[in-house]
């Protein structure tokens, strides 16, 4: 990240909250968080608000924007291809749309050592804190509540409390896939963005069946997670596969054929199918159907 941008920006007086100067680097790494700040020449009079879905597009995806105490924005983008970029911030101001002018990030490749094993374009995350044991314990907790107050109040048929159960990791991932499968990404020709979403199904997935921190492995590990805890090696087989070609089509651009994103979603139900224990398997697959 080279030389700092900072340039004075005008929008037009109808729409926009006046000058703004903005601050980050004139440089970006393909898949990497890059940092601009906007911040107001002079106090905002009304409910200024950053709309993200509005700002991301095939080249930079809104993952926060956050307002900082001293009154500016920070807003933090990801690079979803090489070159020179434009991103442009919108916003609403007392529910008028506005843009800020447009910023030229120039994008590179990342460098990655030959042989080396490549990370996801995520940060690792440490393994979230086993969350089974909470939901037994609150719904203990809320039975014994409504046995207790319906001794005091010795109420007649009062109401049973019910607790919805968790849900299953496969029965989560179906679900989360039929929501990829409805977004239209690959339709658009958004292939990273549909690939990077479908390696993270898999790996949440992955994560929460095995209780391994699967979402902070590099694709190489995650294959050897799975060869380690299946006896069927066509199932690690199957979870390179995927994991490779997204990699291919995130980092080196790879233009995939129009099957291969379709086939991948398969692949992966595959896996989800292949290593659900059987006594879960039935139920699992009736949940998602029921989800459709």
């Amino acid at each position: 990240m080279s030389a700092l941008l900072a340039f004075a920006l005008a929008a037009a007086a109808s729409a926009a909250p006046g000058a703004w100067t903005v601050s980050g680097a004139s440089t970006a790494v393909l898949g990497a968080d890059a940092v601009l700040v906007y911040r107001p020449a002079a106090p905002v009079a009304g409910a200024l608000k950053p709309d993200a879905l509005a700002s991301g597009t095939t080249d930079f995806v809104v993952t926060q924007a956050a307002a900082r105490p001293d009154g500016s924005w920070a807003w933090t983008v990801l690079p979803m291809n090489v070159g020179a970029l434009d991103f442009t911030a919108r916003w609403t101001l007392d529910g008028r749309a506005l843009a800020a002018p447009t910023v030229r990030l120039s994008v590179t490749a990342p460098k990655i050592a030959k042989d080396a094993d490549i990370a996801d374009i995520k940060a690792p995350r440490a393994a979230p804190w086993p969350w089974w044991p909470w939901l037994v314990a609150a719904a203990l907790a809320a039975a014994a509540y409504a046995a207790w107050k319906a001794r005091k109040n010795r109420a007649i048929d009062a109401p049973s409390v019910i607790v919805a159960p968790p849900v299953p990791p496969e029965t989560a991932a179906e679900n989360a896939i039929a929501e990829l499968e409805a977004s239209g990404l690959w339709e658009r020709g958004e292939h990273a963005a549909f690939y990077l979403r479908l390696t993270d199904i898999l790996r949440a997935y992955l994560e929460a069946r095995y209780g391994e921190a699967a979402t902070a492995m590099t694709s190489a590990e995650v294959a050897r997670l799975v060869k380690s805890r299946e006896p069927d090696l066509r199932a690690s087989a199957t979870a390179r596969e995927v994991l490779s070609r997204a990699d291919l089509v995130k980092f080196a651009r790879i233009k995939p054929s129009a099957s291969e994103g379709p086939d991948d979603v398969g692949l992966v139900r595959a896996l989800i199918h292949a290593t659900t224990p059987a006594d879960a398997a039935r139920p699992a697959a009736t949940a998602a159907e029921a989800a459709r």
